[in-house]
């Protein structure tokens, strides 16, 4: 299932390290115009000012994000539980510089009467970016064994699960393997055409900026402009939402066209 974010999720994303707002809150205005200029330009519209500030508020009140003050600045950062929680939610935050070269392995059986709590787990396994080997062995490249220790117990399937940690591969392929397990073909394809609608968006913006003849002045008091800017706030929404779903795998077992998916387009 695709995940659409929130604008808690947004904001959680970006102070995880997904974009840079470690932006001043003596105007809370600022952060929103600072954080999500960054993000698409300006602010969303469906992003209110009332709105996003109670959701501040709220984070701040469950302490998954904390102020602090530098150089009598005052930041957001988020709070070790805000961290667990932005981590846990998504997978990608788990990826290291360097992959360590290390597999974790899910092994599970599990009757047919507990179809349920099968799929639960299922389910809970694609969340954290597993891919299914075979119909019971689902493995991930991520540093991710403890974690899965926790939720395997939270389930109550102590007795039907087991985690591996596999070192390496003696025979075959990993990156052939895990172009097949994640069907990295379709996910290429629809970074082709995200990241080019973006980057086309981007240069028709930059270019109307430079107002060259009488024309293209008439198209900007016609909004065309307008329509360019609202183009790119859903582009980089669509390309966002494109990263926190795309499988979390380290750069290595990537494709070349894929290296560069977490950059977001300028």
């Amino acid at each position: 299932m695709k995940k659409l974010l929130r604008s808690r999720d947004i904001l959680f994303l970006m102070l995880a390290g997904v974009g840079d707002i470690a932006e001043e809150l003596k105007d809370p205005m600022n952060l929103v115009s600072s954080a999500y200029r960054n993000m698409y330009g300006f602010i969303p519209r469906r992003y209110k000012r009332s709105n996003f500030l109670q959701m501040v508020d709220r984070s701040l009140n469950t302490k998954d994000i904390e102020k602090v003050v530098r150089n009598d600045k005052v930041y957001l950062r988020l709070t070790s539980q805000g961290k667990t929680k932005a981590f846990r939610d998504f997978p990608i935050l788990n990826l290291t510089k360097k992959w360590s070269k290390h597999w974790v392995m899910v092994v599970f059986d599990i009757e047919e009467k507990s179809k349920s709590i099968r799929e639960r787990f299922r389910n809970k396994l694609k969340a954290l970016g597993f891919g299914m080997l075979q119909k019971s062995i689902w493995i991930s490249p991520l540093v991710i064994g403890e974690d899965m220790k926790q939720v395997i117990e939270s389930i109550g399937l102590s007795k039907n699960a087991y985690v591996l940690e596999v070192s390496g591969f003696i025979f075959g392929n990993p990156k052939e393997l895990v172009r097949r397990i994640w069907r990295l073909d379709k996910w290429e394809e629809a970074y082709l055409k995200l990241r080019n609608k973006v980057y086309t968006v981007n240069q028709l913006l930059k270019n109307s900026g430079d107002r060259v003849n009488k024309r293209e002045a008439k198209l900007l008091k016609s909004g065309y402009r307008y329509d360019l800017a609202r183009k790119k706030r859903e582009g980089m929404r669509a390309y966002l939402e494109f990263i926190a779903n795309f499988p979390p795998l380290p750069k290595e077992l990537l494709p070349t066209v894929l290296h560069s998916v977490y950059v977001i387009p300028n």
